[in-house]
């Protein structure tokens, strides 16, 4: 399930960074930005709450509205308050609805109560996390920040490398000041190849900016019970892709030659962790490699390894992750990795989300009972 992003979507939040950027400038909130962020810094660094309003008031509220078969406007609240998030705490990335002219918080924000940082979830109100992931990402992950049992919406975002773009104020930009972009012939003595260019014209009136996809509704304390916890300093090393390769390593080249069976063990969530084994003879003690999903390890015999992939042979058919492996071929198991964590933190590759268990429609119908009441 697929949404679109268009700039009367997110105009609120460029507002508001584009207004943390500068109370950043004279020190207040600077904790919230980089020593070096200029405001595009800043931009991609927050960019990734710009999700959290779509998907619910295109999505989740419109089917929780549906599954009553009323007709009530309702439209989600997303947190635009500043604050030190070290001090008081952080709001969930739902803090309530407007449901018709009333407004229902699911937390409170109350410096009385201390032991809560501050922010006190209300009786009834579901309490809900949105994770955004931008980009080709082949893994996905998530800091314990206190979630508890709260429910966790990871959406994948791809937004369009020049989505600020719609922003800008073209009136600006003169044909006086464009004609000083054109560059005269002199300085080329040739260009036969066609390697370089002029510059073009500027697209500024687009309204679609990109898009965001579901890519599965759960529970924190689920992503948690299942994924690879790591500590600071570790490295995940996630799972790319199969190749099937052309030129075959010889029966008497396999080094090592034993069954991926010996390296991994089957977790209760039906995934294959990597043992001992394995990280003895392939990685360096700091590099986890995340669980992956294999129809029977037993199939495929391992017989060479490199800094980033090993080479199975398929003594049966099988399959590893999405891809299928027929027997008597030899594949390449590619992996990448990313750098070293700065602190605990949960990985699952991106592409075994389905092992999750999948909370959506209960989401949508404690969204439903709250506005049932209101």
């Amino acid at each position: 399930m697929k949404l679109e992003i268009k700039q009367q979507d997110i105009i609120p939040y460029v507002y508001f960074v584009s207004s943390m950027a500068q109370q950043s400038k004279s020190g207040m909130f600077g904790s919230l930005s980089s020593k070096s962020d200029l405001v595009g810094g800043i931009f991609d660094r927050w960019i990734n709450i710009i999700p959290e309003s779509i998907v619910f008031n295109q999505y989740f509220l419109p089917e929780a509205v549906k599954k009553l078969n009323m007709n009530k406007k309702v439209r989600v609240f997303s947190d635009f308050y500043m604050y030190d998030p070290k001090v008081v705490g952080i709001a969930p990335d739902v803090i309530g609805l407007q449901i018709e002219n009333k407004i229902v918080p699911f937390v409170k924000y109350d410096d009385t109560k201390e032991d809560t940082k501050f922010w006190v979830p209300q009786t009834e109100c579901p309490q809900i996390e949105v994770k955004s992931f931008f980009g080709k990402k082949y893994m996905v992950s998530l800091r314990d920040q206190h979630y508890g049992d709260k429910f966790l919406v990871m959406v994948g975002a791809n937004i369009d490398v020049d989505y600020l773009l719609s922003f800008f104020d073209k009136n600006i930009f003169t044909e006086n000041e464009i004609s000083k972009l054109t560059m005269p012939n002199d300085f080329i003595e040739s260009d036969n190849k066609g390697l370089i260019s002029k510059t073009k014209q500027v697209e500024f009136n687009r309204c679609s900016l990109g898009s965001l996809e579901l890519l599965c509704v759960t529970k924190a304390s689920q992503f948690r019970n299942m994924a690879l916890k790591l500590n600071a300093g570790e490295i995940p090393r996630y799972f790319v892709d199969v190749t099937q390769r052309k030129v075959k390593v010889k029966e008497s080249n396999y080094s090592p030659n034993s069954l991926l069976s010996d390296y991994c063990d089957k977790q209760e969530s039906g995934l294959y962790r990597f043992n001992d084994n394995w990280y003895s003879l392939f990685t360096t003690p700091k590099e986890k490699t995340l669980d992956i999903e294999i129809g029977g390890p037993n199939a495929l015999r391992v017989i060479k390894k490199t800094t980033n992939s090993i080479t199975v042979l398929a003594e049966s058919d099988t399959f590893v992750n999405d891809y299928n492996l027929q027997k008597g071929n030899q594949y390449n198991i590619n992996f990448g990795t990313f750098g070293s964590i700065a602190g605990e933190e949960y990985f699952i590759n991106k592409g075994l989300l389905k092992y999750l268990p999948n909370m959506e429609s209960n989401l949508i119908e404690s969204l439903s009972q709250i506005i049932r009441k209101n």
